[in-house]
């Protein structure tokens, strides 16, 4: 028995990995700080992460107004996002016409336009018209700066417009895009939230050409994970397909309401820039790991992931963790409800957002402890293990220090902005956390390097 697996998050490519280790000459050059402001900006990081980590409805809708803020999240919180969209945007298919239009709502400095160039080399010789939408016009100056010091001779064009969701756009989107806007949005109003999701889908879905798509990315907290299965019933209701990340159209097992785990996916941080690393150490900020939720969304007639026959298809959500009797287990999501994935003797388990394509069992039974129907993942020999090289995703259960002894190589010059890069086959990834997988509502992660794997069969926390 053999089964199908496609990956969401590929490691990052060499040029990829280059691009992001250059970006902070990028931002020297673009955005460069006074000595006194350099001085102080891990403090000014440190108080900024408080105020996003905090109660979002008392944070200023403006707050990226102030230079101080501003400066902390162009040499912070810019870098890690443009980290975490650009391992999502590598392992995604963006079908964009020459000519085509992408609306990005919250666009800030620009990240999202950024990312894509970094991720996209296919995308780079397209003319491309970003519609950029923000409440604060700085930011998306700023963002502008930093954009044609990254790719100087693109072709891409940058339109500014002051405004929200709900300002008039005169053009038509081919992909829609909001990142780390949707949870703020929705924060602090008195509508109540599955009304505001109401309203916000059909904002957005207007504003989409025949055959344009939304993509929709937030932080991995609960909040994140359950405005984004409101959103996603809002969009099914409407006649939209659900293209990723859920693998079928039935009720979300992981809606993030009463008690519910929600979906998010987490991947290790080893590959984000040294520079970074070291900037976050010194904000006594460390990460281990970064995570995100995010929403895919097509038009009716969009192809979605159909399972063979006989076949069921799992979206594997959580990291690896240790189980009684021997193995790995992990959770995942399919039409079939909330899944237990076992990997026992040579079976192996899978990275956080793999598309598991495999046999239906013949009976599906039930785990006692979180009602996730079980399955067991076989023996995939279609897999060449032993030619897998020490840095490839195929690797098996490897410890971090193993997995981590040969990094991407890293390069000081400046990257080629303009030459295409084709990337290697992302899919068939495996998993190398034996991490815990019991997240917090205030972490990004299902998982926490500093603690021990689990000995049970325990859910995702609730």
């Amino acid at each position: 028995m053999s089964i199908r697996v496609t990956s969401l998050f590929p490691l990052p490519q060499e040029k990829v990995t280059n691009t992001l280790e250059y970006y902070e000459k990028i931002l020297d050059q673009a955005a460069p700080l006074r000595a006194r402001h350099r001085e102080e900006v891990h403090y000014a990081i440190r108080d900024l992460s408080k105020m996003l980590t905090g109660d979002r409805a008392s944070l200023p809708k403006d707050y990226m107004g102030d230079p101080r803020t501003f400066n902390a999240y162009l040499r912070f919180f810019l870098p890690w996002n443009l980290y975490r969209l650009t391992r999502l945007f590598q392992g995604m298919d963006f079908d964009l016409p020459n000519d085509g239009v992408i609306i990005d709502l919250g666009a800030g400095p620009l990240t999202v336009a950024q990312a894509l160039w970094i991720a996209k080399p296919n995308l780079r010789e397209k003319r491309l018209t970003f519609i950029n939408v923000d409440r604060s016009p700085k930011p998306m100056r700023e963002g502008q700066k930093l954009f044609e010091a990254l790719a100087p001779k693109s072709p891409w064009k940058m339109v500014n417009v002051k405004g929200g969701p709900s300002s008039k756009v005169r053009e038509k989107a081919n992909l829609l895009i909001t990142a780390n806007m949707v949870n703020e949005a929705s924060s602090g109003m008195r509508t109540p939230l599955p009304l505001w999701a109401n309203k916000f889908s059909q904002q957005i879905s207007r504003m989409l050409a025949p055959k344009g798509k939304i993509l929709i990315i937030e932080p991995g907290i609960r909040r994140s994970g359950r405005v984004l299965s409101l959103l996603r019933n809002e969009f099914i209701e409407k006649g939209l397909s659900i293209l990723a990340p859920c693998p079928h159209h039935e009720e979300c097992p992981m809606s993030g309401e009463q008690g519910k785990s929600w979906c998010h996916f987490n991947f290790d941080s080893t590959h984000a820039p040294e520079w970074l690393q070291k900037l976050a150490k010194k904000c006594r900020m460390e990460k281990d790991n970064v995570s995100m939720s995010f929403l895919y969304v097509g038009q009716a007639d969009a192809p979605t992931p159909v399972p063979e026959e006989n076949s069921m298809l799992i979206r594997t959500v959580s990291e690896s963790f240790r189980i009684d009797d021997g193995g790995f287990g992990q959770y995942g999501c399919a039409a079939e409800g909330l899944i237990l994935l076992l990997a026992k003797g040579e079976a192996r388990s899978i990275f956080p957002g793999g598309l598991v394509g495999i046999p239906t069992p013949e009976k599906l039974e039930e785990d006692l402890k979180s009602g996730a129907k079980i399955v067991e993942l076989p023996t995939r020999a279609i897999h060449k293990g032993a030619n897998a090289k020490p840095s490839d995703p195929k690797s098996d259960h490897k410890s971090k220090s193993d997995r981590d002894s040969k990094p991407v190589e890293r390069s000081g010059s400046r990257p080629d902005s303009r030459k295409s890069h084709s990337p290697k086959d992302a899919s068939d990834s495996w998993t190398n956390s034996k991490k815990s997988n019991s997240p917090k509502d205030t972490s990004d992660s299902w998982t926490s390097s500093k603690k021990e794997s689990y000995k049970k069969n325990k859910p995702p926390r609730k």
